[in-house]
């Protein structure tokens, strides 16, 4: 991999790469903002900078960025764009299985039980 991601990290600053971080959990503009103490627009206009420096196009591969840059491995978009969301997932399952950090898959586990508990619920009626 080439050594581009850490030319490109510098070029965040320290508040990009908090709003990154926030991004990177899945969180929508209105909670990264109340996680940061900032507007909605500011945080989507930094979202919109950050974007454009690091030359990514989705959330995905923000994820991604962060993650590459907590490992301290190069971030190389054009490999990522080659192989897909698959190489997303198995950085994923690895994190989950170093860290063992699983706060934020429960809320997503409670979330789609709460929404099919809704569905079920609208079934019946």
């Amino acid at each position: 991999m080439e050594d581009i991601g850490m030319e490109k990290e510098l070029i965040l600053t320290a508040g990009e790469w908090a709003v990154a971080k926030e991004y990177a959990k899945g969180l929508q503009d209105k909670e990264v903002a109340e996680n940061l103490g900032k507007s909605v627009w500011t945080t989507k206009t930094q979202k919109k900078n950050i974007y454009l420096k690091l030359g990514i196009s989705t959330s995905s591969e923000l994820t991604l960025y962060v993650i590459c840059r907590y490992l301290g491995k190069a971030f190389d978009l054009k490999k990522i764009r080659q192989f897909g969301v698959s190489i997303l997932f198995s950085l994923l399952f690895v994190v989950v299985q170093v860290f063992g950090d699983t706060g934020d898959m429960c809320r997503l586990r409670n979330a789609r039980g709460r929404a099919s508990m809704r569905l079920e619920k609208r079934l019946k009626d």
